[in-house]
């Protein structure tokens, strides 16, 4: 067991420094991909993916890992962003930087005042109630006029800004999203391999069985979900940093399900399932514009991805669940590790033929 355990310690960590590497050389060989119907800038896209990710990769701890669903963390989301635009816009002295800690901090204590009560729910009940969170959120960043601009939302929010140093281009603050989601990576795997990842996962398969064996399952509940909140958080905030602009439409039921999509998509209960998730389907709007453009007799409708975006992430989640239950990254890693078995084959036959 201790033998098993050390192998995925060192294949975690070995994967954790390949990503880091490639994260970090990207944006010196990236450049915007011109044409008529695909305009694709990798870095602003990679900007995109790495909030998201933030908010994806505590849902995948709360949904793969304990199995606890949630159809409300567009909410989380929407509270980060609107914490820190409306505390750095109503007040121009206020640092950026805190308030993206404390629209993190705020998204995380709601997450407990809700995850006490709503935690007690399981199953569909729970989905319900999470999914009714979202849509009070909603309705509040829609109606409360006075602080959050109404359907107008809100404009002229500031560059993030660090002690001085402003993070107000693509590339600057790629690398500032990104060495964040590297820092939550590795807190991710670090808990994951830890006995608080195998009481998580105990807690999924079983919460009888959990807690006859000591688990304070009640607890763990609650502080994945809080954890999970604070992550939805942070990306909110980042992502009103980035944009410099929000108003209610961003934070709605279809951006909860984007998330737990992406979840599904990338592989549930995956330490990179989450990000392989997100990265699939933050670039899949770009490459569905050009369709038309490809393939003659495509209609021009097509390109407005907002039209059927629910229902292509509903068919999305019945096929993966039906065909690719453990998602993109254990097919990745089953297609991998065959090419590597066939090319082995083939050099042994090679050999054995000379």
């Amino acid at each position: 067991m201790a033998r098993r355990k050390g192998i995925v310690e060192t294949h975690s960590y070995r994967t954790f420094l390949i990503v880091a590497a490639f994260i970090f050389i990207l944006p010196i060989w990236a450049r915007p991909i011109p044409g008529e119907a695909l305009h694709m800038d990798i870095v602003n896209l990679m900007v995109l993916t790495g909030i998201y990710a933030c908010a994806v990769l505590g849902l995948n701890l709360l949904l793969g890992y304990a199995g606890q669903i949630s159809l409300g963390h567009a909410a989380f989301f929407g509270i980060g962003a609107y914490t820190t635009a409306i505390l750095c816009t109503r007040f121009t002295w206020f640092p950026t930087w805190l308030g993206v800690i404390l629209g993190a901090s705020l998204a995380g204590a709601i997450g407990w005042l809700v995850g006490k009560p709503v935690l007690r729910l399981k199953g569909n009940y729970l989905a319900m109630a999470t999914l009714g969170l979202g849509e009070i959120a909603f309705i509040l960043f829609s109606q409360l006029k006075g602080l959050t601009g109404g359907t107008v939302g809100m404009l002229n929010i500031p560059p993030l800004s660090i002690f001085g140093l402003k993070f107000d281009t693509d590339i600057k603050f790629y690398y500032l999203v990104w060495a964040i989601v590297l820092v939550i990576m590795l807190l991710t795997i670090n808990l994951v391999l830890s006995r608080v990842g195998r009481g998580l996962r105990a807690l999924h398969s079983s919460e009888v069985a959990a807690d006859a064996m000591g688990v304070n399952t009640g607890s763990y509940r609650v502080k994945v979900f809080v954890w999970s909140a604070v992550l939805a958080g942070l990306g909110g905030a980042l992502f009103a940093h980035f944009q410099l602009y929000i108003n209610p439409e961003s934070f709605t039921f279809a951006l909860s399900i984007l998330f737990v999509t992406m979840v599904v998509v990338g592989g549930m209960g995956d330490i990179w399932g989450g990000l392989v998730g997100v990265v699939a389907l933050t670039f899949l709007p770009s490459i569905i514009q050009v369709f038309p453009e490809w393939i003659p007799g495509i209609p021009e409708s097509l390109t407005n991805f907002s039209n059927y975006a629910l229902v292509l992430y509903g068919l999305l989640l019945i096929i993966f669940m039906i065909f690719l239950p453990k998602g993109l990254s254990y097919g990745m890693e089953r297609g991998v590790a065959a090419g590597r078995r066939s090319a082995k084959l083939l050099l042994d036959r090679i050999r054995a033929h000379d």
